[in-house]
């Protein structure tokens, strides 16, 4: 499987390229009033209209104004809509085999699939649709 690795602030995170349609510079967002913590509001990418999802705060749930970190945008194609996501640096894609994740994981934190050792960091693999999902339900 491939897996796209990605930095927030000081953690590394990756997760399979099967639905990753592309990956673009930082995108203006229109702020969504009373929208979820995890958005930041909508973008336009060549007439396509995307809610733009905040993965640090979607993730570790912190947040913050400072967004000297968001250097790249993933787009993915999500169940009914397409989704962009703010991610730092992207470290790159690499191929992986299910035997090389590391699978001793807080099995109360269901979206974490395990961890693996790659561009000398240890980076979490999260299943990207079960957060969603998951965040979707409780917005």
């Amino acid at each position: 499987m491939q897996v796209i690795v990605f930095k927030l602030k000081n953690h590394f995170y990756g997760f399979t390229t099967e639905s990753i349609e592309e990956i673009t510079r930082p995108l203006e967002e229109t702020v969504i009033p009373q929208g979820p913590s995890w958005t930041q509001g909508l973008v336009n990418l060549r007439g396509q209209i995307m809610t733009l999802v905040d993965m640090e705060v979607l993730l570790n749930g912190s947040s913050s104004n400072d967004k000297l970190w968001y250097n790249n945008t993933v787009i993915v194609n999500a169940e009914e809509n397409p989704i962009a996501l703010m991610v730092g640096k992207v470290l790159g894609v690499i191929d992986i085999l299910e035997e090389d994740i590391h699978n001793d994981i807080d099995e109360e934190n269901e979206s974490v699939i395990g961890y693996i050792s790659a561009y000398d960091e240890m980076i979490t693999i999260i299943e990207l649709d079960s957060i969603l999902k998951e965040k979707e339900e409780v917005a």
